[in-house]
């Protein structure tokens, strides 16, 4: 059984696994006379997965069934590449490890996947994943399908996660590669944003911008509802008439929202209370909560919050909680929907421990519920603010 999780982990259907077993998997060559087109739509496939199950099929058969040479095969050329990567979270002091990745073939979903399964977070949560530094690594869901290597996460790397509620997350949408008809006569060059240049044959007189995308994907591979142009409207009007040549050099940058300000809200948006933690709070207490971090920013924000945010970094060892406070608090920049995210669920943690509840030794006679915590957030920054003031005075002696 442990053959058929590896394999199946090999090719990015590791979560079918279970799957599998029940159709009566039970060794490899299952795989060749035993599973149809249709038990692959039953278990729920979708296209481009049921592309790496042929591939998974053509592996087995050239390289043998069984324990005997496709086993052996695949654990050489995972011992060459093996990559393992370290990665922390909130409350968790002791780095976990992941073993066996392959960087080549392994994406930032299996990442996603294999944290969700060895911490048994359930299906209703996702994981969003930090740089060391608390950067975010999976603000849009198409960079999430790129290899470890494509997104530069190597060996030995430390990340770090935050659970939340799947609703939070964008979810990436299906796509499907457009049909492209390469009769023109004409060529315009493309440049697309960290994957280089392509030169597109087009009719100029009568092929669109939406034309145009629709080769730049055919070409690249890459679904063209992630191709956004850097200086053309999308219209339907010739390419001629948007003064587009064979001089051009038409630029493209790739993300999953229309926009890339969609990805980086507004500090107006950025401050509505559309976050789920993971532990529900009252109406009121999201109120709360963000109108007293919009006030404390419009109070305290400069080069001054900085000690602050150390002094949050020190109490939680939440780096992504404090980059995005450094952002939004010190030097006046917004954060994005990931980063969000770790704002809310990094400063439910801290705060749930600075007040009191059913199990603390507070000699208080209040007691907090879980969902209240937020409900008390000015006393919760009243409290940091003051502490880090303190500690700021005793380092200045």
């Amino acid at each position: 059984m442990a053959n058929i999780y590896t394999l199946l982990e090999k090719h990015r259907l590791e979560r079918f696994y279970k799957k599998f077993l029940d159709l009566g998997v039970k060794d490899e060559r299952d795989f060749l006379d035993g599973i149809s087109d249709e038990d692959l739509n039953n278990i729920g496939l979708s296209q481009v997965e049921k592309n790496r199950f042929k591939t998974m099929l053509d592996v087995i058969k050239r390289l043998g069934k069984g324990d005997g040479p496709l086993m052996h095969a695949m654990d050489v050329k995972k011992s060459l590449a093996g990559c393992n990567l370290f990665y922390s979270f909130p409350k968790c002091p002791e780095p976990r490890e992941l073993r066996d990745l392959d960087a080549a073939q392994n994406t930032v979903e299996d990442l996603l996947l294999r944290i969700s399964y060895q911490e048994e977070i359930g299906n209703s949560m996702g994981v969003c994943l930090f740089t060391a530094e608390g950067m975010p690594l999976t603000d849009d869901p198409f960079f999430n399908t790129w290899s470890l290597n494509d997104r530069h996460i190597e060996k030995w790397n430390h990340l770090y996660a935050i659970f939340t509620p799947k609703e939070n997350l964008p979810t990436r949408q299906p796509t499907t590669q457009a049909a492209w008809d390469n009769t023109g006569m004409d060529t315009v060059r493309c440049h697309i944003m960290l994957k280089g240049n392509y030169e597109i044959k087009v009719d100029l007189e009568s092929h669109s911008v939406v034309d145009l995308k629709k080769g730049l994907a055919h070409a690249s591979g890459i679904p063209s509802n992630v191709l956004h142009s850097w200086d053309l409207p999308v219209n339907l009007n010739p390419l001629k008439d948007n003064g587009i040549n064979e001089d051009s050099l038409v630029h493209f940058f790739l993300s999953s929202f229309g926009q890339e300000s969609e990805s980086c809200p507004s500090f107006d948006v950025f401050f509505m209370a559309d976050i789920k933690p993971s532990v529900q709070q009252t109406p009121k207490g999201m109120s709360v909560f963000f109108s007293t971090l919009y006030s404390t920013r419009m109070e305290k924000q400069g080069e001054g919050f900085k000690n602050v945010v150390a002094y949050i970094r020190k109490l939680t060892g939440c780096h992504p909680l404090a980059q995005i406070l450094h952002q939004v608090m010190c030097r006046n920049e917004v954060g994005t929907n990931v980063q969000k995210i770790a704002l809310v669920e990094g400063l439910y943690i801290l705060f749930r421990e600075l007040l009191p509840n059913r199990s603390s030794n507070s000699l208080s006679d209040v007691i907090i519920e879980d969902c209240e915590v937020f409900e008390y957030s000015p006393e919760c920054w009243g409290y940091l603010l003051s502490q880090s003031e303190v500690l700021s005075h005793l380092r200045a002696r």
